[in-house]
């Protein structure tokens, strides 16, 4: 969160050892962080004050203090879907069909079985929504009662609810991706049409606009008002391939994408016309696909790509 340290999870080719390395953002050194027999790391997170690393891999998901040290967790399950309430008190994670809650020192506070595999994770206030097929789940976690439901039929790749908490939206295996007004029991919405299943989404940080990716291009929603409904969304195009990741600068003007072609674009969506596809103002290009993305608080980029590159780009004219 200060910026200082980027955590990598990856595999060294010449032996095949899986690990988490920290790279200093400033002199790009790296030193291994961690090593724990991992099978193969999915998602790397920061706790909010820096102090707690959680680690999700084909094995479970593991919470490392500042030393490396795992220190809780819970194994058994694939895990890439990890995220971290605001105050950073508490950790959501699914593992292989269960959706975990542990506390900042590691200790599992709640563990509910969604009966098939736990895609997304996410918090809204002190309850926290896991996605699943057959739907969202909302639970307090302090709590028995049962859940609030926002239902689905099908298979569930993806999950993000807007920083307003407004809205719940899915990416789906069926290449729709589908979208619910939290606290509105039946106010719901499809959108089609997408090339491919959808496999990541992000809401811009002020809630009005959704980013997702399902295909080459990445489609921006407008939740305005009341919402998307009946409107045309924003198409962002620079890609060939499907994109893997999309990410929100902090200040939400600027919106990254990587793709399967190996290319990073960054586009500002609010300056797209609805219906007309918008060029990138600033482009990455290597020749092995582009697989992780984030932003630094410094407003640069932050790329990963499949032959272990890492590269931290302050975008052009910021």
């Amino acid at each position: 969160p200060d910026g200082k340290k980027i955590a990598v999870g990856g595999k060294f080719e010449e032996n095949g050892e899986i690990f988490v390395l920290l790279v200093d953002a400033g002199s790009g050194n790296v030193e291994k962080f961690g090593d724990q027999g991992w099978t193969w790391v999915r998602r790397v997170e920061w706790s909010p004050d820096g102090n707690r690393l959680a680690v999700g891999s084909v094995n479970g998901v593991d919470l490392l203090d500042s030393a490396g040290a795992v220190i809780g967790g819970r194994r058994g399950g694939w895990c890439s879907a990890l995220a971290w309430s605001d105050d950073g008190t508490r950790l959501a994670a699914g593992v292989g069909r269960t959706a975990v809650v542990l506390d900042a020192d590691g200790a599992e506070l709640v563990a509910r079985d969604r009966g098939s595999t736990v895609t997304g994770v996410a918090w809204i206030n002190r309850r926290v929504a896991s996605a699943a097929y057959g739907g969202v789940h909302i639970n307090h976690v302090s709590r028995t009662a049962a859940p609030d439901e926002l239902p689905f039929t099908g298979s569930l790749l993806a999950l993000a609810v807007s920083p307003d908490r407004r809205w719940a939206a899915s990416g789906n295996q069926d290449a729709t991706l589908h979208v619910w007004r939290i606290g509105k029991r039946g106010e719901e919405l499809a959108m089609s049409g997408y090339p491919t299943k959808i496999t990541t989404l992000a809401f811009s940080p002020d809630s009005k606009l959704l980013a997702s990716g399902g295909g080459p291009d990445v489609t921006v929603w407008d939740f305005t008002g009341r919402g998307p409904r009946g409107t045309t969304p924003r198409v962002l195009a620079a890609h060939d391939e499907p994109v893997s990741a999309i990410a929100w600068s902090p200040d939400g003007a600027l919106l990254a994408a990587a793709a399967r072609d190996g290319r990073v674009a960054l586009w500002r969506p609010r300056s797209a016309v609805p219906g007309t596809p918008l060029d990138p103002v600033d482009l990455i290009r290597r020749p092995e696909p582009a697989t992780a993305l984030c932003w630094d608080p410094r407003g640069r980029v932050v790329a990963g790509w499949a032959d272990g590159t890492v590269i931290a780009h302050c975008p052009t004219g910021s």
